[in-house]
């Protein structure tokens, strides 16, 4: 196994941090636990990191046997996926995250969110039992997203998805509000209710879906210490 630096002392502490501890590495890891293979899925939830920097983080991971890289079906491109050796790292992620929440978590929220990440986060923690049984479809208005501000979490047979464009749905539910404000939602910060309260958050939509809407938009399950990174199959 390569090793990026070397501490020079025989600790299993050291030897682990040598090869994951370099910037970007564990949030690479992170997101291949939350489905990214593909270059351009790095680079949609990863904004802040240089497509060299990605390449080369890459390439470290792949020379230690963390991920394995293999030939996609478009010409020239490649998919990315965690190893044996990259799915043992999920229990650390888990608990990292923990102890970030509980400990370094100080204006978290304050700092950049990527839209794209939030609408995973948002449709991966649906609760779709609390829902009715028919399809449903909801549209998001940021009001500080600039460019694509309107965002959609599709359930379709009890399938959840998502999609930045209006695919002419006839939209169940509208929830408008700052990208700032629901990622303090996500988090914990901010009650639905309160945000509701402050109009914050302006839910527009079936009465039904709107009065259930603390039982089926659920927050980060940091927010009430149950994360759980597993690998994909």
């Amino acid at each position: 196994m390569a090793k990026n630096y070397d501490y020079g002392e025989a600790c299993p502490v050291s030897m682990a941090t040598s090869v994951l501890c370099e910037r970007w590495t564990l949030q690479i890891i992170r997101e291949m636990f939350l489905g990214s293979t593909k270059y351009s899925q790095f680079q949609k939830y990863m904004p802040n990191i240089s497509p060299t920097l990605l390449q080369n983080r890459l390439r470290t991971l792949e020379d230690n046997g963390i991920i394995f890289r293999k030939k996609s079906a478009t010409q020239g491109r490649y998919d990315y996926y965690l190893t044996a050796s990259g799915k043992a790292l999920g229990p650390l992620l888990t608990e990292m995250g923990k102890w970030g929440m509980r400990f370094a978590r100080e204006g978290m929220t304050e700092k950049q969110n990527t839209v794209y990440g939030l609408m995973r986060d948002l449709s991966g923690a649906l609760d779709v039992a609390s829902l009715p049984s028919c399809d449903v479809y909801i549209q998001f208005n940021f009001t500080d997203v600039p460019e694509n501000p309107k965002h959609y979490i599709t359930v379709q047979n009890g399938v959840v998805q998502t999609c930045s464009q209006n695919l002419g749905f006839d939209i169940d539910v509208y929830i408008t509000s700052s990208l700032s404000s629901m990622t303090k939602i996500w988090y914990g910060e901010l009650s639905i209710l309160r945000a509701i309260e402050d109009e914050k958050l302006i839910v527009i939509g079936d009465k039904i879906l709107t009065d259930s809407l603390s039982k089926w938009l659920k927050i980060s399950k940091y927010a009430d210490g149950e994360p759980s990174f597993i690998a994909p199959e």
